[in-house]
């Protein structure tokens, strides 16, 4: 159980979140379009009759997916956690999940306290299209040896300057990032890619992936990618891979989310 004072202490609750980003235009709210944050602060709203904003641990452009988003909002009044999940769960539609609710302190905060995020994107590596992986996974109908696609993306591991690998930018937006794990496996006809960091740009691990597999393509060596990392250009590096292979997967916090008292 939560418990506070009323208006004088507010509850802070953190949600685990999972959506399949198809129907989505991204995580913020805005006044065109239906969106993630919209859709759970109206179900908040109907379950507590407070109305909050909730601050997500990061944006996630349309089409993008979620398993593991962490986002958190404050309340007046006692509740439940695990009603609140049951609730919220009956309330929004089939494509958002709240996976879990935890009670966490009033320092807690889904953004500032991350410790480090990770991604996964997904490529369907096969001649032949496959229903199944339609806004789930990039098709890539020509054979990638992953060979070349683990040794090009482990040279962008550690703290460096990514400019090449996100939107363009103003020359006063800090680029640099600290990638801190790269890892590539194959499961059938999937290439998962998993990637860990403290930050990410825009659009920069969808860059990261069209990238290496354009340089695949055109008999580029692994290592050309230092060149593109040195360039600083966006217009060195290659295509964006679409959206709907991207997975937020999971945000680390200190202490984990894990320890605190929670739904399930």
């Amino acid at each position: 159980m939560v418990s506070g004072n009323g208006r004088e202490r507010k509850i802070r609750i953190a949600l685990l979140i999972q959506y399949d980003g198809t129907m989505f235009n991204g995580w913020q709210s805005q006044k065109a379009g239906r969106t993630v944050q919209d859709e759970i602060e109206r179900a908040i709203e109907i379950i507590t009759k407070e109305r909050t904003r909730i601050v997500a641990s990061g944006r996630t452009d349309t089409g993008v997916h979620s398993l593991g988003q962490v986002a958190h909002f404050d309340i007046e009044k006692r509740i439940d956690i695990k009603r609140l999940c049951i609730g919220l769960n009956g309330v929004l539609d089939w494509d958002i999940s709240i996976k879990n609710a935890y009670a966490v302190p009033q320092d807690f905060h889904a953004r500032f306290s991350v410790q480090s995020r990770e991604y996964i994107y997904l490529i369907y590596n096969h001649y032949q299209r496959n229903p199944f992986m339609n806004y789930r996974a990039m098709w890539v109908n020509y054979k990638l040896d992953i060979d070349f696609l683990r040794e090009a993306l482990y040279l962008l591991i550690g703290e460096k300057d990514f400019a090449s690998f996100c939107k363009k930018r103003s020359s006063d937006i800090n680029t640099r990032r600290r990638i801190e794990d790269i890892k590539l496996s194959r499961m059938g006809d999937l290439l998962i890619i998993q990637i860990r960091g403290n930050a990410f740009l825009h659009n920069m691990i969808r860059i990261i992936v069209g990238t290496v597999i354009e340089m695949f393509k055109n008999k580029m060596e692994p290592k050309h990618i230092i060149n593109i990392l040195a360039q600083r250009d966006r217009a060195s590096s290659g295509i964006t891979a679409p959206s709907y292979g991207l997975y937020l997967h999971e945000i680390e916090y200190n202490p984990p989310l894990s320890s605190m008292e929670s739904a399930f």
